[in-house]
C-alpha cells in the first residue's frame, strides 16, 4: 500500500514529508574525520554518497522554498506598512478635536483671543491685530470648519491692538511700503467688519503725527489708520492708550462720540514735555486707569488731565508706579469718586512729603493698595497719612509689612466703618488696627500659613479671643461680631502643613457663639477655605465639619 504524500504550501513549500534531512552520523565521528586522516569504512562510504546524493536535491528545494518565502516576507511587510498607515489615517479622522461640538470651540476661540482674560494682562503680550500668526487669525487657518465657525462668531473679534509702527504695520515686507499700506489698511478692515456691530476693546500705540504732511509716507499711514480706528469709535467700550502724545490725534481725528465708552487706560511716559488733555464725548465713561513709566523714583503728578466734565464723571480710578504725591493731588480733581486703587507706589524724595498736602476723597467707599516690593511701610506710611476717607466701606491692603500703626492712623483719621476688609502679606493688621469692628460683615485673608507670622494659629486665636474692644466706648467681645462671611486662602506651601484647621475652626466659632449677646448669634455664617489638595481632603472628611454646618453655617471648601 502506497504512503499518501501530504501536498506542499503553494506560497512557501513546506510540506510535513519534506522534513529536513539529518545528518547520519554522530557529530563526534563527524568532527573526528573533519579533524584527522583516519579512513571511513565502507559502510560509512555509502552513508556519505547517499547523504550527498539526497542533501543536493534538498538544498535545490531549499533555496527555491526561500526565494518564495522572501517574496512572501516582502509582501506581507507591505501589507503591514499599508495597515499602519490606513490605521493612522483612521484614528486621526476619529480625533475628538474632529468632532468637537461648535460651542466648545467657540469657547476656546475666546480664552485664546484673550476675551475672558483683564485686558491690562492681554494687551501687553499680543500680538497686534494685523499678526497673521496670532489669534483670532490662526483659528481660520487650520481647517474650513475653524474658519466658519471664527467668521461667524463675532465676539472673537472685539479685542483690537493697534500697535502703529508704520513699517511693521504692514504684512508683506518684500513690498514696498505704499504697496502694503493697502493691504494692511484692508486686513484691519475686515477685522473690525467681523466685530460685527459689537462693543470693542481697542488698545492703540501710535507715535504723534501731523495730519497736515503731504510728503511723509509715515504720517499718512497714521493718519489712514487713525480715520479707519475712529468710523468704529461709537463701539468703542474700553479704550487703552499706550503712550500719551497719542491725545492730540484723538482729540483731533476721533471727533465721533463714544457712546460707550466706560474704561479709559494711559500708560504715561517720562519723556512727556507737554500734559496730554483728554476732551472727548464719552457720556458713559467711569472708568479711568494711569500707569506711571516705573523706575526707582515716581513722578509726583498725573501729567494727563482729563475735561471737568470727564473728571466728574469718574467714580473708578487705579493709579500705578507714581509717587503718594501725585494720588493726594487727584483727590479735588474727582468729586465722584467711589472706588480707587492704588497699585506700586515710589518714593519720590525723602524730603518732598513735607511739601505735599493732604487729600481727602469725601465720597470714596472702595480703596485697594497693593506693594508688592519689600519695605512698603516706607512707601504707604506717607501715603496713608496723606488721604482721608471718611465714607470707606471697603479696604483691600497687599503688602508685607506690618501696618498696624499706619492702619490705625488712618482710620482714627478718617472715621469710618469698614464693611469688607481684604489683607493679602501680614495679619498683624487685625490685631488692634481697626478700633470700629462692630459694622465689619465680609473678611478676606489671603497667603495665610506662608509665614509663622501669617499662621493660621494666629487668625483663629484672634478671632476667637473675647477681649477686644468694639469701639470706643463699647465693651469687649469678640472682634467682628456681625461678621458674615469669613475666607481663608492658604498658602500653597504652608509653614505648619500639620495644624488642624477644622478643629481650630469649631473652637473659634464656639468661643465667639458663647460670649455673644444674643444666644443664637453664629458668627460667621459662611466660611470660605482654599487650601492645597491634602489638606482640603483631610477638612472635607473632618468629623467638626459636619458639626460646624449642624449650626447653620456654610462651610465651602476648595483644593488648590
Amino acid at each position: 500500500m502506497a504512503t499518501k504524500r501530504t501536498k506542499a504550501c503553494p506560497q512557501c513549500g513546506y510540506s510535513s514529508d519534506n522534513a529536513p534531512l539529518r545528518v547520519p552520523l554522530p557529530k563526534a565521528r563527524i568532527d573526528n574525520f573533519l579533524h584527522t586522516n583516519d579512513f571511513f569504512t565502507e559502510d560509512e562510504g555509502n552513508i556519505f554518497r547517499s547523504f550527498i546524493g539526497n542533501g543536493q536535491s534538498k538544498l535545490n528545494h531549499l533555496e527555491a522554498r526561500i526565494i518564495s518565502v522572501k517574496a512572501l516576507l516582502a509582501e506581507l511587510e507591505g501589507a503591514k506598512a499599508e495597515l499602519v498607515k490606513a490605521l493612522s489615517e483612521q484614528k486621526t479622522i476619529l480625533n475628538p478635536m474632529r468632532r468637537m461640538p461648535e460651542d466648545l470651540l467657540v469657547e476656546i476661540f475666546l480664552h485664546g483671543a484673550g476675551i475672558y482674560t483683564d485686558p491690562g494682562e492681554y494687551f501687553p503680550s499680543a500680538g497686534h491685530s494685523l499678526d497673521l500668526g496670532s489669534p483670532p487669525w490662526t483659528y481660520s487657518r487650520v481647517c474650513r470648519r475653524w474658519k466658519e465657525i471664527a467668521m461667524r462668531t463675532p465676539r472673537v473679534w472685539t479685542r483690537v491692538k493697534i500697535d502703529a509702527k508704520p513699517r511693521e504695520f504692514s504684512l508683506a515686507k518684500s513690498m514696498r511700503g505704499d504697496d502694503r499700506l493697502p493691504l494692511g489698511l484692508s486686513l484691519l478692515s475686515g477685522y473690525l467688519g467681523r466685530s460685527a456691530a459689537l462693543p470693542l476693546t481697542v488698545y492703540l500705540d501710535m507715535p504723534a503725527f501731523s495730519i497736515f504732511s503731504s510728503s511723509n509716507l509715515d504720517d499718512h499711514a497714521l493718519y489712514a489708520i487713525s480715520v479707519l480706528m475712529s468710523s468704529h469709535s461709537r463701539r468703542w467700550e474700553s479704550l487703552f492708550l499706550g503712550r500719551g502724545q497719542v491725545f492730540d490725534q484723538i482729540n483731533t481725528v476721533f471727533s465721533d462720540s463714544f457712546p460707550l465708552l466706560k474704561m479709559l487706560r494711559i500708560r504715561e511716559d517720562s519723556g512727556m514735555s507737554t500734559a496730554p488733555a483728554v476732551d472727548i464725548p464719552a457720556p458713559n465713561l467711569k472708568s479711568w486707569v494711569t500707569i506711571g513709566p516705573g523706575g526707582k523714583a515716581g513722578l509726583t503728578q498725573v501729567n494727563t488731565t482729563l475735561s471737568v466734565k470727564l473728571y466728574n464723571q469718574i467714580t473708578d480710578y487705579s493709579i500705578s508706579n507714581f509717587s503718594c504725591e501725585a494720588v493726594s493731588r487727584m483727590s479735588p480733581l474727582l468729586p465722584r469718586l467711589r472706588r480707587l486703587v492704588v497699585r506700586e507706589l515710589k518714593l519720590k524724595s525723602s524730603w518732598g512729603f513735607f511739601l505735599i498736602s493732604s487729600g481727602c476723597f469725601p465720597g470714596l467707599r472702595d480703596l485697594v493698595v497693593e506693594q508688592s516690593d519689600p519695605g512698603a511701610l516706607n512707601v504707604l506710611q506717607p501715603f496713608f497719612n496723606l488721604i482721608t476717607c471718611p465714607a470707606l466701606t471697603s479696604l483691600s491692603i497687599i503688602a508685607h509689612d506690618s501696618l498696624k500703626s499706619v492702619i490705625q492712623d488712618f482710620e482714627k483719621r478718617s472715621a469710618f466703618n469698614l464693611g469688607y476688609l481684604d489683607i493679602t502679606g501680614h495679619t498683624r493688621i487685625l490685631e488692634g488696627s481697626l478700633q470700629n469692628t462692630a459694622a465689619l460683615k465680609t473678611l478676606v485673608l489671603r497667603d495665610i500659613g506662608k509665614t509663622s507670622e501669617l499662621s493660621v494659629a494666629s487668625v483663629f486665636s484672634y478671632l476667637g479671643s473675647t477681649t477686644v474692644s468694639l469701639g470706643p466706648g463699647s465693651s469687649l467681645g469678640s472682634p467682628f461680631p456681625a461678621l458674615h462671611r469669613l475666607e481663608l486662602h492658604l498658602c500653597s506651601t504652608p509653614v505648619l502643613m500639620e495644624y488642624d484647621t477644622m478643629e481650630a475652626l469649631f473652637l473659634c466659632v464656639s468661643s465667639r457663639l458663647n460670649s455673644s449677646s444674643h444666644s443664637n448669634s453664629v458668627s460667621p455664617l459662611e466660611v470660605f477655605i482654599t487650601a492645597p489638595d491634602g489638606q482640603s481632603r483631610k477638612m472635607l472628611d473632618h468629623p467638626r465639619l459636619g458639626e460646624l454646618r449642624s449650626l447653620g453655617i456654610k462651610v465651602d471648601i476648595v483644593a488648590l
